[in-house]
Formats: structure tokens, sequence, C-alpha cells
């Protein structure tokens, strides 16, 4: 028993903090050469430039496109921030980075990292000899890679592993804006595509966007202002720069990522964070997509432990009522508590009627609100004489 004395124990786990989660955790497919520290079609894992360096991906030679997009990332996810690379060959087209049969492709990258990745980018440099193929004011690489970047997600979204791919439109035809080709018109809610970048050569900053999206949290649109201007020097959409980009609303309206400008405002940001899909999809925006991944996975983990567990009937053969509540606490807890200032609120019903002794299921019906988003702001704004009042 010892001496008296005064025992005091500290209790812990009582604050309701979140613990950290994956959710700006990236994936990149890059345009390169092998080097020593890293061969061809190799995942690897790193967590600053530096690291990326130390493989010998550099700002100059071979490498430098992938350095760009790496550096890029960095500027805006930070130091620490968990990406994962993989060097393609520059034969490698976008649609092909994309395809979920592809060894050496995305699907790769996403093996590799288990499920991590929840945002993933392809971008690509081709050979100097490369002649893009325009389609609908687009390199037509682009857009038939937004088909396969889709079967891509859901077949991961299937493995409860979901991801939002992110792919470089390139060398849109800046000239002839209004046959460009309307991104709303597809049903890819997974995918989008970048056309603003910070060099005039016809790429886009699809590491720039990643990291953007990377260090803010899910429910967050990545052309939010409060969070400042983008640290470029410059933005262009293909050769144009975007002070001169005289069909900015159109391009929005089509649904693609781009940098703007803000009159009175030094600086460049993002436009809006639009996926491949019409506006009236519920998963038409980046911010939104993410939002339900992240419940999506929550609900998973809460439920998945309930799995094969007895439950009691009462005597008209329906689900006890203590039994429904004790289900529909868990999973708004979980959801709540995991989201937190991430959607406005969730709740879960389940209907008591559900034949459970013969099917051997539950369906919980489950909603979310999710946050609102101030897309325009209009100000009525006028004169008046008090006197005349």
């Amino acid at each position: 028993m010892g001496l008296p004395k005064v025992a005091i124990t500290l209790g812990n786990g009582n604050l309701g903090a979140r613990i950290a989660t994956d959710d700006g955790v990236a994936g990149l497919v890059l345009t390169g050469a092998a080097t020593a520290s890293l061969p061809l079609n190799t995942p690897k894992v790193i967590f600053s430039l530096s690291e990326a360096q130390d493989l010998d991906i550099l700002a100059v030679g071979s490498n430098a496109s992938a350095h760009r997009h790496i550096k890029e990332f960095y500027d805006l996810a930070g130091e620490g921030a968990e990406l994962y690379i993989m060097i393609v060959p520059d034969t490698v087209t976008l649609t092909q980075m994309a395809d979920l049969t592809n060894e050496n492709g995305a699907a790769k990258l996403l093996d590799a990292a288990q499920g991590r990745i929840k945002l993933l980018g392809l971008a690509r440099t081709p050979a100097a000899s490369y002649t893009p193929v325009l389609a609908d004011g687009l390199d037509k690489d682009s857009l038939d890679a937004i088909t396969k970047a889709e079967q891509l997600a859901l077949a991961y979204a299937a493995q409860y592993k979901p991801v939002r791919v992110l792919i470089e439109g390139r060398e849109l035809d800046t000239t002839g804006q209004t046959v460009v080709k309307d991104l709303r018109t597809y049903t890819a809610n997974h995918a989008g595509i970048v056309i603003g970048s910070t060099t005039n050569d016809g790429s886009a900053s699809v590491g720039l966007v990643l990291g953007r999206a990377a260090a803010i949290p899910v429910q967050r649109n990545i052309g939010r202002v409060k969070d400042g201007a983008l640290p470029v020097l410059a933005a262009y959409v293909n050769t144009t720069k975007v002070e001169d980009l005289t069909s900015g609303d159109l391009l929005h309206d089509k649904g693609y990522i781009f940098l703007r400008t803000f009159a009175g405002r030094s600086g460049y940001y993002l436009n809006d964070d639009p996926m491949c899909a019409p506006v009236t999809d519920d998963y038409s925006q980046l911010a939104l997509g993410r939002v339900i991944d992240k419940a999506s996975m929550v609900s998973y983990q809460t439920y998945v432990e309930e799995l094969n567990d007895e439950i009691i009937i009462d005597e008209n053969g329906r689900i006890s009522v203590p039994v429904i509540k004790y289900l529909q606490n868990k999973i708004e807890s979980a959801v709540n508590l995991a989201m937190v200032d991430e959607i406005s609120s969730f709740s879960a019903y389940i209907d008591a009627s559900q034949n459970v002794l013969s099917t051997g299921k539950i369906t919980v019906k489950a909603s979310i609100v999710p946050m609102g988003y101030t897309k325009t702001i209009e100000v009525l704004l006028g004169f008046t004489n008090p006197a005349l009042q």
C-alpha cells in the first residue's frame, strides 16, 4: 500500500480533438528520365522538394518539368507534405497514365500508396518533336484522359480508396475559345482539367493546383480568396497572360481550372474547383467530391466493425429501438467529430421495419448538409437623400 499520498491520474481523450487525417495526401505522375536513385515507373514517397532533388529531380536537365511540378506543389502544401511521385517516359500520354489497365500507369502509384492518395495529378511533357492533335480547342490527349481518369477513380472508390484526379489541359487554343470543349458535358465528377500555368509553353501547373488542394481542408474551394494569392510571379493560359485573357468567363463556365486576377488586388488566384460534370451533379466541384469521399470513409470505418454482429429483434420482428439508436448515434457522432467545420450538419435514419431476419441487411439513410459557397456577391449600391425619406 505504501505511504499515504495524494494520487492524481490524468484523463485523456475527453477533449474530442480530431486525429490527423490523410485528406491532403497527393500523388503525381510526371514525365521525366530515370536517375541513379529513381528508375522509371517506380513509385516513391517524398516529404519535401529537397528529397526530390536528392533523387536527381533537378531544376535543370531532363527532369526539369517534374521538378517544376513538385516545387510548385511544395510551395503551397509546405515541407513535410506527403507526396507520392512516379516518373514515366515522355512517350507515355496522359490517357495512358490514367488507364486503369496500364501496369505502369497511375494505378501503379495508387496501389503503392495503399489508398493514402486522395488527390492525384497527371502531367506530361512530351518530346520536342511532339505535335498535339487539337480537338475542341485542346490537346486531344487531355480530353481522352478524362474518361480514363473517371474509370480509374471509380475502380478505386469501389475498393474504399477514393481519389480525385487533376489532369493537365495542354495547348488550349486561346484564339478560338468559343469552340473549346465544354467540360460540363461530361459525367466525370472525379476528374478536373487544369489549364492555368506559371509558364507560357502550353503546359499547365498541375502541381500548383494539387498543392493548394492538399494544403486546405476538404470542404474548402481552392479559389478561396481569403487563403491569399498564389506564390507565382506570372500566370498564363497557353501563351496568353491571364491579364490579356478575354474569355475567362467562358472558360470558367465550361469547367476549366485556371489562374485569375482581381481588380485592385495584387497577385494571382485560382478561379474555382470545377470537375468534368454538369453543374447539376452533386459532386461537380472538387470540394464537394472531397467531402463525400471523406464522409464515405468515416462511415465505412465506423460500420465495418459492426459486420456479422448480432442485434436484438423485438416481438414484432422489427429492429429494436435501442439498436437503432445505437447505430444512428454511432455514425452521427463519428462523422460530426471527424468533419467538424467541414460540413454544416450530418444525420442518419434507420427504418425499424426492415426485415433483418430475412435479409441480413440494414439500410442506413445518411444525409449531409454541405457548406455553402459565396460564388457571387451582389451589392445593391446607390445614393439616398435622408430629407426625402
